[in-house]
Formats: structure tokens, C-alpha cells, sequence
């Protein structure tokens, strides 16, 4: 999509219905608002690949905070928002319950946007991250900061927006327009990790954003490996009401057979991130490890969910697009066995950088979005200027 058409696509004053808001759940979020940040991630790619500095901001910061470490996430949001002009730092530790209030006010003073990684505990997370934009809500109205800077997931235990609206993108990107991807048969398939302890959060945001626009959705999972069981039900509501389909098999091949998109990618059962949850909660940490490692004894049962150019073969003229929100376990290269073979994942490199790139933008516009009343105008500003980015 070149600018022109992403422009057009963006909202005007009237229209926004973003302005001031924040970005935890895309369920959260209108069909048009999730189109106006993909056309507003298109609009940015665009200017920056033709030499077009889109920096809005002549001053202000954006705040990460993650729990852990996330380096592709991380770069992704520094990215995003160095490319609007906002000096980034970073918080490298979850803030105490205690100071949640004093911590996010300090944060704000000066900030456009603040990114929020969080996943590792079911509802704690989400209920971590609400702290925080509620924190910044009560900042705003008691009159200690001005502007309201955004809160933006960046991951948590139920969804990871900036990622499966790329997802959303990339795809269109390939296959024409996000109208173009009803009818696409995308498997959202578990795939073996020796990790194995990872977030439920990309593959329930996946089914429950791409059911909205009309896809055939088949997830596959082995006996245990379930996820939250409201994202079923999202999932099932979104595809009757979009005309799209959403299965559910404990085959991989079954999933893959047709598929015009796979994605294979590892998530721990929300039976463990409970009871995870409730070790932590009492305090239980020596059993956390513990829980943990049964959990990889039972993957260990999967080894073969993995997918193979053979399997890639069964899919839609065995040519399908290859996902991922890296970084994947690979066979033979990061680990001994992996979600995927090398052999796939070299032949599929350079589309899942591309998937990959679209992160940066989506943050951004996300930014723009939540700060400009009328981000058409700001745009159409920013092309008039036409600031070479560099010379």
C-alpha cells in the first residue's frame, strides 16, 4: 500500500475514535480502529522508505517498562518511537503494587506513550497493565500532567496487540488488503518448544483480531495444551458474525492441509499459568521451578509438533505464508528439536523479518493515533513538510 492510499484510509477529526485512548486488548477496539492503525503503520513504512522523516515531536519521552527481557519487542518500541522524535527510556523491572501510582505519575510527566510488557501471570497481568493506564488516567484528572501519554501492550497474559495487528498487515501486505484475507485459511498451530513456558497471549490475540475480518481459522493444539477459554468463545463469536469459520483440531497436519497461512508457535496450557499464578501468589517460588519442569517432561511427549517442508508441502499449492512473532525455536540452529526445521526457516527468512518490521510502525501509529485529534491532517502534514530523514 503506498501513501496515498493509506491516507485516505486514515481517520479525520470526526472520525478517530482512538484519540486518547490506550491500547491493551484489540477485543477492545472497533474493526475501524484496527484498520486505522494498520493504514497508519502503512503510511509510516511508506515515508520512511522514501526518505520522508514522519518526527511529530519536537520534545517528550516514551517509557518502556517489561518484566523481563524482550529484545525483539524492546527494539521494536524504542524503533517506533524514535521514529516520531520521542526519547526513549527504559525501565528494566515491574513496578511494586505499592508504588504503581508514584512510579507511573513520575513516568508521565513528560511522556507521549508508555509500552508495557507483562505476561507471565494469568489476570495479574492484565490487571497490572489496567493499573497502570488507570494510574495515568487519575494523573491526568487530579492535574498532575497536562498531556496523557498512551499505554500500549506490548504483551501480556491475554494479548499482544502491537504484534498480531502487524500480523493483520503483513498479511494484507501479501495477500492485497485486509478484505482480501476473508476466506484464507490460517492454521494457529502449537508447536514443540524445549522452553515450553511461554505466553498464551500471541496465539489467543491471533484467533481472536484475524476471526474478525472474515478468515477460516483452524487451531491445533495436542490434548492439554488449551488456552483460555474465553478466547474460544471470542474466536467462535467473531467468526459467525464476520461470515469467517473457526475449528479447532489436535492435528497439525489436519491444520495445515490447504492452508494458505501457518503459523506455528509454542504456548504453555492455562491449566499450568494457573496454577503458576497460584504458586506465586503464595509465595511458592521452589515449586514455580518445579511446575515448570513437568511441564517440559510433557512437551517432551510433542517432539513431532513440528513444522517440516514436509508439511509445508500440504498446504495451499504448498506455498503457504510462513508466521511467526519471533523468536522461534529452530531445529538444528537454537536448539536439537523446534517449533520449525531449518530447512523452513531458511527458505522463509527474509517474509518473517518483513512480519517482524511491521511492529516499529504499528507503535507508532498507535502513538499518533491516541495524540492527534485529526491524524489525516497530521499526516497530510508531515508529507507537505517533506523532511528528508536524512541527506
Amino acid at each position: 500500500m503506498n501513501f496515498c492510499d493509506a491516507l485516505n484510509k486514515l481517520p479525520g477529526k470526526e472520525e478517530n475514535g482512538l484519540f486518547g485512548k490506550n491500547f491493551l486488548r484489540t477485543w477492545d477496539m472497533s474493526d475501524e480502529d484496527i484498520k486505522a492503525v494498520a493504514s497508519g503503520a502503512c503510511a509510516l513504512k511508506a515515508l520512511r522508505d522514501g526518505n520522508v522523516s514522519p518526527k511529530i515531536f519536537d520534545s517528550g519521552i516514551a517509557v518502556s517498562m517489561f518484566s523481563k527481557k524482550d529484545s525483539g519487542m524492546e527494539i521494536a518500541f524504542a524503533s517506533g518511537c524514535d521514529l516520531l522524535g520521542l526519547t526513549i527510556i527504559g525501565m528494566d523491572r515491574k513496578l511494586g503494587n505499592s508504588n504503581i501510582k508514584e512510579n507511573t505519575a513520575m513516568a508521565s510527566y513528560m511522556a507521549d506513550t508508555i509500552g508495557v510488557c507483562e505476561s507471565d501471570f494469568v489476570e495479574k497481568s492484565s490487571r497490572y497493565m489496567k493499573r497502570i493506564a488507570d494510574s495515568v488516567e487519575d494523573a491526568q484528572k487530579n492535574g498532575v500532567i497536562t498531556q496523557k501519554p498512551c499505554v500500549i501492550n506490548l504483551g501480556s497474559d491475554e494479548d499482544t496487540p502491537v504484534q498480531t495487528i502487524a500480523d493483520l498487515q503483513h498479511m494484507a501486505g501479501v495477500f492485497g488488503g485486509i478484505e482480501n484475507l476473508k476466506g484464507k485459511k490460517i492454521a494457529v498451530t502449537w508447536a514443540y518448544s524445549p522452553n515450553g513456558t511461554r505466553s498464551l497471549a500471541y496465539p489467543q490475540g491471533l484467533i481472536s483480531l484475524v476471526t474478525r475480518f472474515g478468515m477460516d481459522v483452524v487451531l491445533a493444539s495436542p490434548e492439554g495444551m488449551d488456552l483460555m477459554p474465553d478466547s474460544y468463545e471470542r474466536a467462535e463469536k467473531n467468526a459467525e458474525l464476520s461470515g469467517g469459520k473457526f475449528t479447532r483440531t489436535d492435528s497439525m497436519e489436519e491444520a495445515v492441509s490447504g492452508a494458505d497461512i501457518v503459523v506455528p508457535v509454542n504456548w504453555a496450557p492455562f491449566s499450568f499459568l494457573e496454577k503458576r499464578t497460584e504458586l506465586s501468589d503464595a509465595n511458592l517460588g521452589t515449586y514455580i521451578d518445579l511446575l515448570e519442569h513437568e511441564l517440559r517432561e510433557k512437551n517432551n511427549e510433542f517432539v513431532d509438533w513440528e513444522i517440516t517442508e514436509e508439511m509445508m508441502e500440504k498446504t495451499k499449492d504448498g506455498k503457504a505464508l510462513l508466521m511467526h512473532d519471533l523468536p522461534a525455536d529452530i531445529t538444528d540452529i537454537n536448539c536439537i528439536r523446534g517449533e520449525m526445521t531449518a530447512q523452513v526457516y531458511n527458505a522463509n527468512l527474509q517474509n518473517l523479518f518483513k512480519e517482524a518490521g511491521m511492529r516499529p510502525y504499528v507503535i507508532a501509529a498507535m502513538t499518533i493515533l491516541a495524540k492527534s485529534e485529526d491524524p489525516k491532517a497530521a499526516f497530510e502534514t508531515i508529507a507537505e513538510r517533506s523532511t528528508k530523514r536524512y541527506f
